[in-house]
Protein backbone atom coordinates (compact mmCIF):
# COMPACT_ATOMS: atom_id res chain seq x y z
CA UNK A 1 0.00 0.00 0.00
CA UNK A 2 2.65 2.53 1.13
CA UNK A 3 4.45 2.05 -2.57
CA UNK A 4 1.17 2.15 -3.94
CA UNK A 5 0.54 6.13 -2.32
CA UNK A 6 4.75 6.87 -3.02
CA UNK A 7 3.65 5.84 -6.93
CA UNK A 8 1.17 7.91 -6.99
CA UNK A 9 2.60 10.72 -5.23
CA UNK A 10 5.59 10.57 -7.65
CA UNK A 11 2.65 10.38 -10.78
CA UNK A 12 1.56 13.58 -9.45
CA UNK A 13 5.06 15.26 -9.37
CA UNK A 14 5.65 14.53 -12.32
CA UNK A 15 2.50 15.21 -13.36
CA UNK A 16 2.89 19.04 -11.90
CA UNK A 17 5.98 19.85 -13.14
CA UNK A 18 5.31 18.32 -16.96
CA UNK A 19 2.26 21.01 -16.04
CA UNK A 20 5.10 23.59 -15.28
CA UNK A 21 7.59 23.32 -17.91
CA UNK A 22 4.35 23.40 -20.44
CA UNK A 23 3.38 26.62 -19.09
CA UNK A 24 6.91 27.73 -19.35
CA UNK A 25 7.36 27.49 -22.61
CA UNK A 26 4.17 28.74 -23.61
CA UNK A 27 5.04 31.71 -21.41
CA UNK A 28 8.40 32.44 -23.43
CA UNK A 29 6.64 32.67 -26.77
CA UNK A 30 4.29 35.65 -24.90
CA UNK A 31 4.93 39.05 -26.90
CA UNK A 32 5.20 41.53 -23.82
CA UNK A 33 7.57 38.46 -22.17
CA UNK A 34 9.79 38.75 -25.53
CA UNK A 35 9.74 42.54 -25.91
CA UNK A 36 10.79 43.08 -22.21
CA UNK A 37 13.80 40.42 -22.79
CA UNK A 38 14.62 42.52 -26.07
CA UNK A 39 14.64 45.97 -24.34
CA UNK A 40 11.81 47.23 -25.85
CA UNK A 41 9.44 49.73 -23.89
CA UNK A 42 6.84 48.38 -21.53
CA UNK A 43 4.58 51.30 -22.34
CA UNK A 44 5.30 50.86 -26.24
CA UNK A 45 4.30 46.84 -25.72
CA UNK A 46 1.05 47.53 -24.14
CA UNK A 47 0.25 49.95 -26.05
CA UNK A 48 0.66 47.41 -29.23
CA UNK A 49 -1.97 44.29 -26.76
CA UNK A 50 -5.42 44.61 -28.33
CA UNK A 51 -7.89 45.43 -25.72
CA UNK A 52 -5.14 47.40 -23.19
CA UNK A 53 -6.39 50.76 -23.24
CA UNK A 54 -10.46 49.04 -22.95
CA UNK A 55 -8.87 46.88 -19.82
CA UNK A 56 -9.31 50.40 -17.47
CA UNK A 57 -13.07 50.93 -18.75
CA UNK A 58 -14.20 48.23 -16.91
CA UNK A 59 -14.99 48.92 -13.06
CA UNK A 60 -13.15 46.22 -10.21
CA UNK A 61 -15.91 44.42 -8.39
CA UNK A 62 -14.26 41.69 -6.18
CA UNK A 63 -10.95 40.98 -3.96
CA UNK A 64 -9.53 37.81 -5.26
CA UNK A 65 -6.22 36.63 -4.16
CA UNK A 66 -2.69 37.87 -5.77
CA UNK A 67 -2.71 34.18 -6.89
CA UNK A 68 -2.69 34.21 -11.16
CA UNK A 69 -5.06 30.79 -10.69
CA UNK A 70 -7.57 32.36 -8.81
CA UNK A 71 -10.04 34.83 -10.98
CA UNK A 72 -13.84 35.31 -10.09
CA UNK A 73 -14.30 38.93 -11.78
CA UNK A 74 -12.74 42.16 -12.55
CA UNK A 75 -10.08 41.85 -9.90
CA UNK A 76 -8.38 43.71 -6.91
CA UNK A 77 -5.75 41.39 -5.72
CA UNK A 78 -4.00 40.80 -2.40
CA UNK A 79 -1.67 37.82 -1.24
CA UNK A 80 -4.43 35.64 1.09
CA UNK A 81 -7.07 38.39 0.62
CA UNK A 82 -4.77 40.45 3.23
CA UNK A 83 -4.37 37.48 5.24
CA UNK A 84 -1.07 38.55 5.68
CA UNK A 85 -2.06 42.32 6.70
CA UNK A 86 -1.04 43.64 10.53
CA UNK A 87 -3.87 45.10 12.21
CA UNK A 88 -3.60 48.69 11.17
CA UNK A 89 -3.32 47.61 7.49
CA UNK A 90 -6.06 45.16 7.77
CA UNK A 91 -8.66 48.26 8.93
CA UNK A 92 -7.41 50.47 6.28
CA UNK A 93 -8.63 47.21 3.72
CA UNK A 94 -11.97 46.64 5.47
CA UNK A 95 -13.08 50.63 5.18
CA UNK A 96 -11.95 49.91 1.31
CA UNK A 97 -14.06 47.17 0.82
CA UNK A 98 -16.58 48.73 2.40
CA UNK A 99 -16.05 52.12 0.56
CA UNK A 100 -16.32 49.93 -3.05
CA UNK A 101 -18.85 47.58 -2.10
CA UNK A 102 -16.71 44.80 -3.71
CA UNK A 103 -17.18 40.65 -3.08
CA UNK A 104 -14.40 38.57 -1.15
CA UNK A 105 -13.30 35.17 -2.43
CA UNK A 106 -11.52 32.82 -0.48
CA UNK A 107 -9.49 29.43 -2.11
CA UNK A 108 -7.97 26.22 -2.16
CA UNK A 109 -4.57 25.68 -1.88
CA UNK A 110 -3.30 29.18 -0.60
CA UNK A 111 0.18 30.36 -0.30
CA UNK A 112 -0.21 33.43 1.56
CA UNK A 113 -2.17 31.36 4.08
CA UNK A 114 0.82 28.41 4.17
CA UNK A 115 3.25 31.37 5.10
CA UNK A 116 0.35 32.69 7.85
CA UNK A 117 -0.16 29.31 9.29
CA UNK A 118 2.20 26.48 7.86
CA UNK A 119 1.26 23.11 8.10
CA UNK A 120 -1.78 21.06 6.97
CA UNK A 121 -4.35 23.45 8.17
CA UNK A 122 -3.79 26.50 6.13
CA UNK A 123 -6.39 25.92 3.91
CA UNK A 124 -8.86 26.29 6.69
CA UNK A 125 -7.16 29.11 8.17
CA UNK A 126 -7.52 30.99 4.62
CA UNK A 127 -10.89 30.25 4.81
CA UNK A 128 -11.99 30.99 8.12
CA UNK A 129 -10.01 34.64 7.26
CA UNK A 130 -11.83 35.59 4.40
CA UNK A 131 -14.78 34.78 5.47
CA UNK A 132 -14.77 36.32 8.79
CA UNK A 133 -13.46 39.42 6.38
CA UNK A 134 -16.58 39.29 4.22
CA UNK A 135 -18.95 39.23 7.59
CA UNK A 136 -16.75 42.67 8.86
CA UNK A 137 -17.38 44.49 5.90
CA UNK A 138 -20.72 43.15 4.74
CA UNK A 139 -19.26 41.62 1.70
CA UNK A 140 -20.48 39.15 -0.77
CA UNK A 141 -18.15 35.95 -0.58
CA UNK A 142 -17.61 32.63 -2.65
CA UNK A 143 -15.33 30.56 -3.02
CA UNK A 144 -12.63 29.26 -6.11
CA UNK A 145 -11.72 25.81 -5.61
CA UNK A 146 -9.05 23.98 -7.76
CA UNK A 147 -10.95 23.11 -10.23
CA UNK A 148 -12.27 27.09 -11.13
CA UNK A 149 -8.34 27.79 -11.13
CA UNK A 150 -7.43 29.46 -14.34
CA UNK A 151 -4.23 27.83 -14.68
CA UNK A 152 -3.70 24.18 -12.92
CA UNK A 153 -0.22 25.31 -11.60
CA UNK A 154 2.08 28.95 -11.03
CA UNK A 155 2.86 30.02 -14.51
CA UNK A 156 3.07 33.51 -13.22
CA UNK A 157 5.79 35.54 -14.82
CA UNK A 158 5.30 38.76 -13.22
CA UNK A 159 3.51 40.56 -10.15
CA UNK A 160 1.35 43.41 -10.78
CA UNK A 161 1.61 45.99 -8.54
CA UNK A 162 -1.32 47.91 -9.59
CA UNK A 163 -2.26 51.16 -7.85
CA UNK A 164 -4.86 53.01 -10.32
CA UNK A 165 -7.57 50.75 -9.11
CA UNK A 166 -8.63 50.38 -12.64
CA UNK A 167 -6.42 47.97 -14.53
CA UNK A 168 -8.19 44.80 -15.60
CA UNK A 169 -5.36 42.88 -16.07
CA UNK A 170 -6.87 40.05 -14.92
CA UNK A 171 -8.67 39.73 -17.88
CA UNK A 172 -6.54 41.08 -20.19
CA UNK A 173 -5.43 39.01 -23.21
CA UNK A 174 -2.10 38.43 -24.28
CA UNK A 175 -0.44 39.77 -20.95
CA UNK A 176 1.86 37.11 -19.63
CA UNK A 177 0.47 35.24 -16.35
CA UNK A 178 0.70 37.23 -13.15
CA UNK A 179 0.11 38.00 -9.70
CA UNK A 180 -2.03 40.94 -8.66
CA UNK A 181 -1.42 43.22 -6.02
CA UNK A 182 -3.73 46.37 -5.24
CA UNK A 183 -2.38 47.16 -1.87
CA UNK A 184 -0.91 50.62 -3.58
CA UNK A 185 -4.55 51.49 -4.80
CA UNK A 186 -5.78 50.62 -1.13
CA UNK A 187 -3.80 52.88 0.68
CA UNK A 188 -1.78 50.15 2.53
CA UNK A 189 2.14 50.42 4.19
CA UNK A 190 4.23 50.59 2.24
CA UNK A 191 6.10 48.02 4.73
CA UNK A 192 2.90 45.58 3.86
CA UNK A 193 3.89 46.07 0.48
CA UNK A 194 7.62 45.03 0.94
CA UNK A 195 6.80 41.92 2.63
CA UNK A 196 3.30 41.04 0.02
CA UNK A 197 6.05 41.04 -2.69
CA UNK A 198 8.53 39.31 -1.29
CA UNK A 199 6.56 36.65 -0.69
CA UNK A 200 4.98 36.31 -3.85
CA UNK A 201 8.37 36.51 -5.58
CA UNK A 202 9.36 33.53 -3.11
CA UNK A 203 6.52 31.74 -4.72
CA UNK A 204 7.51 32.36 -7.92
CA UNK A 205 10.47 31.65 -7.70
CA UNK A 206 10.30 28.63 -5.41
CA UNK A 207 9.12 25.15 -6.12
CA UNK A 208 5.57 25.85 -6.58
CA UNK A 209 6.42 28.43 -9.21
CA UNK A 210 8.78 28.52 -12.42
CA UNK A 211 11.25 27.81 -10.10
CA UNK A 212 15.11 27.59 -11.63
CA UNK A 213 13.26 28.59 -15.04
CA UNK A 214 14.19 32.39 -13.74
CA UNK A 215 17.53 33.89 -14.57
CA UNK A 216 19.20 36.90 -15.32
CA UNK A 217 18.47 36.40 -18.83
CA UNK A 218 14.58 35.16 -18.07
CA UNK A 219 13.98 37.35 -15.04
CA UNK A 220 11.00 37.56 -12.80
CA UNK A 221 9.13 41.26 -13.43
CA UNK A 222 7.91 43.72 -11.20
CA UNK A 223 4.91 45.78 -13.24
CA UNK A 224 4.12 48.82 -11.91
CA UNK A 225 0.74 50.28 -12.94
CA UNK A 226 0.56 54.04 -11.72
CA UNK A 227 -1.55 57.29 -12.39
CA UNK A 228 1.65 59.85 -12.33
CA UNK A 229 4.66 59.99 -12.17
CA UNK A 230 4.90 60.91 -8.45
CA UNK A 231 3.10 57.87 -7.50
CA UNK A 232 5.33 55.49 -9.78
CA UNK A 233 8.80 56.91 -8.35
CA UNK A 234 7.33 56.48 -4.68
CA UNK A 235 6.87 52.65 -5.92
CA UNK A 236 9.66 52.31 -7.79
CA UNK A 237 12.03 53.28 -5.34
CA UNK A 238 10.93 50.27 -2.86
CA UNK A 239 10.38 47.86 -5.60
CA UNK A 240 13.76 48.43 -6.95
CA UNK A 241 15.24 47.34 -3.48
CA UNK A 242 13.29 44.67 -3.61
CA UNK A 243 14.38 43.47 -6.58
CA UNK A 244 18.26 44.12 -5.84
CA UNK A 245 17.56 41.15 -3.57
CA UNK A 246 17.32 38.60 -6.14
CA UNK A 247 20.62 38.71 -7.70
CA UNK A 248 19.15 39.89 -11.13
CA UNK A 249 16.67 36.97 -10.94
CA UNK A 250 13.91 40.19 -10.61
CA UNK A 251 13.22 43.12 -12.63
CA UNK A 252 11.41 46.03 -12.46
CA UNK A 253 9.18 47.46 -15.11
CA UNK A 254 6.86 50.14 -15.18
CA UNK A 255 4.26 52.55 -16.81
CA UNK A 256 1.83 55.24 -16.46
CA UNK A 257 -1.78 54.29 -16.67
CA UNK A 258 -3.78 55.98 -19.87
CA UNK A 259 -6.29 58.56 -19.02
CA UNK A 260 -9.90 58.06 -19.09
Amino acid sequence: MFKEMSNQNLDSHHEYEANLQEEWDKSQNNEIVIGLKEGHNLSELLEGLPGFKDSFQHQLDCLDCADGRVCSGHKFGLAGQGILLNESDLSILENKIKELGIRVTGHDNCGAAGIAYPGPESDRHGYEFTKSLADRTGASYSEVHKENFVCPVHNERCLVLEGTGRFDVANLSGFPGRFISSAAFFGLSEEYQRTEAKALIGIALGDHGFGHRFDQDNPFYLIISAENENSLAITKKWAEAVASEFDGRVQVESFIAPSI
